[in-house]
């Protein structure tokens, strides 16, 4: 607003400064207002303008007055001004916090102006202008910006993490429910929101837990650990969690936040880790025992000799004969034994139909007493380059389970062949193992490989197949397995192949 109609508007009653004074007061007043002020004619030429402008376009004014407004603007914003914006302030008379942009040399200020029209007779005369520098308003609103797509970010990979990510309020009831815990524990979000979370998800043994976790949170400190969470269709999975304070002066728990990550399979590994080292250290005894079996099974085998050559009648001698054959069985087993625990780094050319013969002699003793019949049939195939003892502990799993499922007597077939691969071409060998025992139904043979499964109660670790297809994959070969319970065919048959070439099963190995 000019000078001049600033000092119309005082007070009549105030007379006790000059209308010349006055005017001297409000012009200083308006060249030293801090934002820009201009007057346009309705031509769109700068008439008058304060000094904020001079200073923040840069410009010497006082020798540049009567300058055209579109100058000041980007060529963008001087069609704008023509086309959109003087349209509209004649409409209206007056148009505020419009953005727009002012060209101070190479650069450009962010602006937002006010604009007004200054009638005579009801006739437009001058257009008044009042521009701010939105410079650090413009920075503000990109860091907000940025900041909310960072935010917005953030929130997506919650949503959609894996983990179960849950907010809640300072006395357990549940804010926000990720996708990660719908995945997890089969509550969706409207399941949760509201809820008390150790109602939901806690069992009646970790009620106690989590009220302990509340009383550290209390204190603002953090709490993890890890319990067992109940789902929504009553089963269990066992899970880590942290807990996360978040606190307002004066150290009083507002919130706080739940992380939660379903370690199910890191304990099976943790347990398939502690059964493994058990059975190592078992079979590192059993070979330390047949070693040490070995030195007097020596001594007896020398003494029956001389024994048998001294004895004078047919009866003894083949009592002594007898002795001998079965000293001779425990030194077979203990050579077997000792075979199986001593697991080469580096691949050998095993004979296929060595190790079938080494493995029924471990169980024949077990084959005997079940009455099973162990045939050993064609073995096209001779040798495979593989590591013996992995091969051997292959076998070994299948044929126990074999003859498992023949409590009642049947028959153990094994042989092997040249074959291929069918799936890539690959040449190698396929070992059969079959038995005539009692089969298995769908149910149970889709789960035969997952760890800690077992049909034999007690007795049985479930480890034994999770093992072998280990084993398998890490020489690079393949398995497949049919089973049936039908009266006229019943038994199992698994198909195993090993490619030919150790480059072959190298580069399949998983180390």
């Amino acid at each position: 607003m000019p000078a001049p109609e600033f000092a119309r508007q005082r007070d009549e009653g105030d007379t006790g400064i000059s209308a010349v004074e006055d005017e001297i007061d409000y012009r200083d007043l308006f060249d030293d207002a801090p934002f820009s002020y201009l007057v346009l004619d309705m031509a769109g030429t700068v008439v008058h303008a304060n000094a904020s402008l001079s200073r923040l376009i840069k410009l010497d004014l006082d020798s540049q007055i009567h300058f055209g407004f579109r100058t000041l603007l980007t060529s963008a914003g001087a069609i704008f001004f023509d086309t959109q914006l003087l349209p509209k302030l004649l409409l209206s008379g007056r148009l505020n916090e419009t953005a727009l942009d002012l060209r101070v040399g190479s650069a450009r200020v962010p602006v937002l102006a006010n604009f007004s029209l200054k009638y005579e007779a009801g006739v437009p005369i001058q257009i008044r202008v009042a521009l701010f520098d939105a410079s650090e308003r413009r920075s503000y609103e990109r860091n907000l910006l940025s900041s909310r797509k960072e935010a917005e970010q953030v929130a997506e990979v919650i949503l959609r993490s894996s983990d179960a990510i849950i907010t809640l309020h300072a006395d357990g009831r549940v804010r926000n429910w990720n996708d990660g815990a719908t995945k997890m524990l089969g509550f969706n979000s409207s399941d949760a929101l509201g809820r008390l979370l150790p109602d939901l998800i806690s069992t009646d043994d970790t009620r106690a837990a989590f009220r302990k976790s509340l009383e550290v949170l209390n204190t603002g400190q953090e709490y993890s650990g890890e319990t067992v969470a109940r789902c929504k269709d009553e089963s269990r999975v066992e899970v880590s969690f942290k807990l996360t304070p978040h606190m307002e002066a004066p150290g009083t728990l507002v919130a706080y936040s739940a992380v939660l990550r379903d370690i199910a399979d890191q304990k099976i590994a943790e347990r398939a880790l502690l059964q493994s080292e058990k059975l190592a250290s078992v079979g590192r005894l059993a070979s330390s025992i047949a070693h040490e079996i070995n030195n007097p099974l020596a001594s007896v085998t020398n003494l029956l000799y001389i024994l048998g050559l001294q004895v004078p009648t047919p009866e003894l001698k083949a009592l002594v004969a007898q002795a001998e054959e079965e000293l001779a069985r425990v030194s077979q087993i203990t050579t077997h034994t000792l075979r199986f625990h001593r697991q080469s780094s580096h691949s050998t050319d095993l004979d296929i139909e060595k190790l079938f013969h080494s493995v029924v002699a471990l169980y024949r003793a077990r084959l005997r007493n079940s009455s099973i019949t162990a045939v050993i049939d064609r073995c096209d195939a001779k040798y495979l380059r593989c590591h013996e003892g992995e091969l051997r502990q292959i076998v070994l799993n299948i044929v126990a389970n074999a003859v498992d499922a023949m409590k009642h007597g049947g028959v153990l077939s094994m042989r092997c062949r040249e074959s291929t691969n069918w799936a890539n071409g690959q040449a190698g060998v396929r070992l059969i193992i079959a038995d005539n025992g009692t089969g298995m139904d769908a149910d149970i043979l889709a789960r035969i490989f997952e760890p800690f499964f077992s049909t034999k109660g007690i007795g049985g670790t479930g480890l034994g197949l999770w093992v072998t297809e280990d084993l398998v994959e890490k020489n690079g070969g393949a398995m497949r397995v049919r089973s049936s319970k039908r009266e006229s065919s019943h038994g199992t048959t698994f198909s195993l192949f090993f490619p030919h070439t150790s480059e072959g099963s190298q580069a399949l190995r998983r180390d």
